[in-house]
């Protein structure tokens, strides 16, 4: 019985010693992995910021509503539209919507637009021609991507956002946090200093996401966080920007 018993010791210590010995090669290959796609992050940050056809672009939405303010299924519809190009010192480009079928504007604390910003702006099919004109042709980087073109998608079928680039899952490849990795956090990991209510202009905002993009191609490692402040807006991490 005892030759059995310290038989069973002997094998029990040799599968302990083979799962640590998995567990390390896993931690080894999970870094190596990990290295590979960050510096697959940061050569195509690199790419993209030399390059005459990449454009950053930012659709604002709201939550389709009617005149009592329920929603439509859920769906959301553009009313802004506001690029600027990586590789050039060229100007933002800024084209605001009248809603085509919301009857309010919702999502105020988050893009700072009211109803009154757009009571005389074209609907996105009268302006869809300059629109499609500036887009067309472009690398489109978009930090929500999917978000933007599931809201264009649901009033204007079009295929310009069919395959744009998303900087959200650039950020989280490069920082290997795949939740919960809003661009407050993003801009912290990269020094920005930037309020949230700063954040609510898409032209300030497109500009953050470029020096974001720069930051990626020069592989900046993660700076040390600063507390938020007080007067924030508590719940602007839940909108898709």
């Amino acid at each position: 019985m005892d030759s059995v018993l310290g038989d069973i010791d002997r094998e029990q210590s040799k599968m302990q010693t083979d799962i640590a010995n998995l567990n390390r090669h896993y931690e080894k290959l999970q870094g190596y992995v990990s290295q590979h796609v960050q510096q697959s992050t940061i050569e195509w940050a690199r790419l993209v910021t030399d390059h005459p056809k990449a454009l950053l672009l930012i659709v604002e939405t709201t939550r389709i509503v009617d005149e009592h303010g329920y929603s439509y299924g859920g769906e959301s519809e553009p009313i802004r539209f506001t690029a600027l190009p990586l590789a050039s010192s060229g100007e933002v480009w800024d084209q605001l919507l009248h809603p085509t079928h919301s009857k309010a504007i919702m999502g105020t604390e988050y893009h700072g637009l009211t109803m009154v910003d757009l009571e005389n702006r074209p609907l996105l099919a009268d302006a869809w021609p300059h629109i499609q004109e500036t887009l067309e042709g472009h690398h489109i980087i978009i930090f929500s991507a999917d978000f933007a073109r599931g809201a264009l998608q649901s009033i204007y079928q079009t295929h310009i956002l069919d395959s744009p680039y998303c900087l959200h899952n650039k950020c989280k490849e490069y920082y290997n946090q795949f939740y919960d990795l809003s661009l407050e956090k993003i801009l912290s990991y990269q020094g920005i200093d930037t309020r949230r209510d700063e954040l609510k202009d898409s032209k300030t905002r497109v500009l953050a996401l470029a020096q974001v993009v720069r930051n990626l191609a020069a592989g900046m490692i993660k700076q040390s966080q600063k507390s938020e402040a007080s007067d924030t807006i508590d719940d602007l991490d839940e909108h898709p920007f």
